[in-house]
């Protein structure tokens, strides 16, 4: 007869056995993207969005040494690729709406007004907007002298740039609105003039000072989706 003991240890060997079978198997880890939710603030203003429009605008004229209808025009392309973040709901993009509605007036005052919300929601089935609005730009040349914090900017003079934007998003349906004001400053070595490339160096330094608040809003709106790993069997058995 075989002992209790005996039929234990038995046992054991067996299951050590199994677990360093089972411990060989195949692996694999797979990585895939989550969506990630908007912030809770604005989660009110997207219920039932199917269709979100971008308008990036400003009343602000250009100039020879500074074309700022492009610099928006960028600003745009940039929201809509941050929005396609959003699950489930499609972009109708800045060029699209300025199409649409050729010869009427989009800044805020005309936008927001009942009869604007109304064609947008019946003409074009947008369910919300996202309204960025350049209302201020002051700019101003400053020599700066070398020191141990400056010294890689050199002798060269900074252009000192000050923005005042707005943001906005609003429910067509529902007309709530989520709106944030504020300034910019950005501070940039003046180094291509020199080769006549003063106007490209002033429209990247306003694009970057613009698209800080603009990213802000999109990690709000819009965050981008999280990376998660699980690990599946594929051995045979």
């Amino acid at each position: 007869m075989i002992s209790v003991a005996h039929s234990v240890r038995l046992l054991v060997s067996c299951l050590t056995l199994w677990c360093g079978c089972a411990s060989q198997g195949s692996f694999r880890t797979v990585e895939f993207r989550v969506p990630s939710r908007p912030n809770p603030v604005l989660r009110p203003l997207l219920e039932n969005v199917r269709q979100i429009g971008v308008l990036c605008v400003t009343n602000i004229e250009s100039s020879r040494q500074l074309d700022v209808e492009k610099v928006m025009a960028r600003l745009a392309d940039g929201m809509t690729r941050g929005l396609s973040n959003m699950r489930g709901t499609t972009v109708v993009t800045q060029d699209e709406i300025i199409w649409h509605f050729k010869n009427t007036k989009l800044d805020s005052i005309d936008v927001f007004s009942e009869e604007m919300r109304t064609r947008f929601r019946d003409e074009m089935d947008i369910d919300a907007m996202v309204y960025v609005e350049l209302n201020g730009l002051q700019t101003r040349m400053m020599p700066v002298t070398p020191s141990p914090y400056t010294g890689a900017l050199g002798p060269n003079p900074v252009m000192d740039m000050n923005v005042e934007l707005q943001l906005s998003l609003v429910n067509l349906h529902t007309d709530k609105v989520w709106r944030r004001s504020g300034q910019q400053r950005n501070f940039q070595p003046i180094q291509l003039q020199l080769f006549g490339g003063g106007a490209d160096q002033a429209e990247r330094q306003l694009l970057t000072t613009v698209g800080t608040s603009v990213r802000r809003f999109l990690l709000l709106l819009a965050p981008s989706p999280r990376i998660q790993q699980r690990e599946f069997e594929i051995s045979a058995e």
